[in-house]
């Protein structure tokens, strides 16, 4: 394995003749330290790992490789054969999934969400992604097996992506090489238990729309007179500030397909005084029984031997992010989303101000060299993230938007501040 900088991505991991490549961050921004980590891990599953093992997504709509560790004591021809026939629930560690462009999946928007999220410096959760490339005859088994497992709608889009295998598309096969997405799934991520509305065909939004959470994000008061601030009420003033945000750069990537796709990660949330006051802290759900870096002590064993009060509940996940980039199925942009948006943080309204503000050629090379956006698709971005900074702006000025999508803000631990909407 090698690793050599490249003027495609930040580096390029090379497995043979198979790559793995860490995209830099967007013209302006820094990279976020927790996805360099994330996308750095990405970039260690070696394809040809004995201990890693591939099924057929079939709990989807769109094809897609699921990447597992293959248990101890399991071999590879029994887990394929019982495991990777399951639609959902296989008894094995989910790494990551690889997803090409075919059917709705688009690769530039997988590669894209991650890079705009840190550039808007957004709260919701979208996962590590980097390009990735995997020889014809490793994905050769995947889709004996979905040929097998599929049934439905997921059997139509996978005959649509072998057949664009078989005939070299562009489109998924470079130098002979199928190419596409790979995206953080540790851990598995399921469907969030009251934001995964989804509504007809005619407009997917429609129940979305018409829910507590989203009327409370539209509505002109302050989040604090809307819900009773409490550490057990975070969960609703959480889910307003999430679903502002998803808005924000679903409007901006032309996202087609969130709407029944909203995901969540369960996390756990305490108070704590300190010398300098309370302080808010979180854990991922799935780490709180791991140790505390540098002890022997997990955050539930420490929680408990201090008698710390604490709440666990769904965080939204942007995870679905491939059928992004339909600029004439833009759900969120067609439903005004944005513009009757009420509440936002004032980070993310200065960062969405500042990136609006790059030079335009910047971002144009930046899309099309490193996302593979074409240079319609990366004009589209940039049209739009104009369009969301000037509703933003002009909503700021006119008094209708707030500054108190923030939890600090909401427990009384921050005064909202004062109101800068340059």
């Amino acid at each position: 394995m090698a690793s050599v900088p490249d003027t495609f991505g930040r580096s390029r991991v090379s497995y043979g003749r198979e790559e793995c490549v860490a995209l830099p961050p967007a013209p302006g921004t820094e990279i976020d330290s927790g996805r360099k980590d994330d996308e750095d891990a990405l970039c260690k599953i070696k394809f040809d790992d004995p201990n890693v093992i591939f099924c057929p997504a079939l709990h989807s709509t769109n094809p897609g490789t699921d990447i597992y560790e293959l248990p101890t004591g399991v071999s590879r021809a029994s887990f394929e054969q019982k495991e990777c026939a399951k639609e959902t629930k296989r008894n094995a560690n989910f790494l990551a999934k690889f997803k090409q462009s075919t059917s709705c999946s688009y690769t530039p928007a997988i590669l894209a969400y991650g890079k705009v999220a840190d550039a808007l410096k957004i709260h919701v959760d979208v996962p590590a992604v980097v390009y990735r490339t995997m020889e014809q005859a490793t994905h050769k088994g995947v889709e004996k097996m979905a040929g097998v497992y599929a049934h439905g709608l997921i059997k139509q889009t996978w005959a649509g992506l072998v057949s664009k295998i078989a005939a070299s598309s562009p489109k998924v096969i470079k130098d002979g090489l199928l190419y596409g997405a790979m995206v953080d799934h540790k851990g598995g991520i399921d469907h969030h238990p009251t934001l995964n509305h989804r509504g007809p065909d005619s407009n997917p939004a429609a129940p979305f729309l018409a829910s507590s959470t989203w009327a409370m994000a539209t509505k002109g008061s302050e989040i604090r007179s809307q819900i009773a601030p409490s550490l057990k009420t975070l969960e609703q003033m959480m889910a307003v500030r999430d679903v502002g945000e998803m808005a924000i750069i679903d409007h901006i990537l032309a996202q087609q397909d969130r709407f029944g796709n909203v995901a969540k990660k369960e996390k756990i949330f305490w108070l704590e005084q300190t010398a300098a006051g309370q302080k808010l802290h979180s854990v991922k759900a799935t780490k709180a029984n791991k140790p505390i870096d540098g002890t022997n002590q997990t955050t539930m064993q420490y929680l408990d031997a201090n008698h710390i009060p604490y709440v666990q509940f769904p965080v939204m996940v942007l995870a679905d992010n491939d059928c992004g980039l339909r600029q004439e199925s833009n759900v969120v942009k067609k439903n005004n989303m944005v513009q009757h948006l009420r509440h936002i943080s004032s980070s993310v309204y200065k960062h969405v101000q500042s990136f609006a503000k790059t030079d335009p050629g910047d971002l144009l090379e930046y899309f099309q060299n490193q996302t593979l956006m074409t240079s319609d698709e990366a004009k589209g971005v940039i049209a739009r993230l104009l369009e969301v900074a000037s509703i933003l702006k002009e909503n700021c000025d006119n008094g209708t938007l707030l500054f108190d999508s923030k939890p600090e803000i909401f427990l009384g631990m921050e005064p909202i501040p004062p109101k800068n909407c340059e």
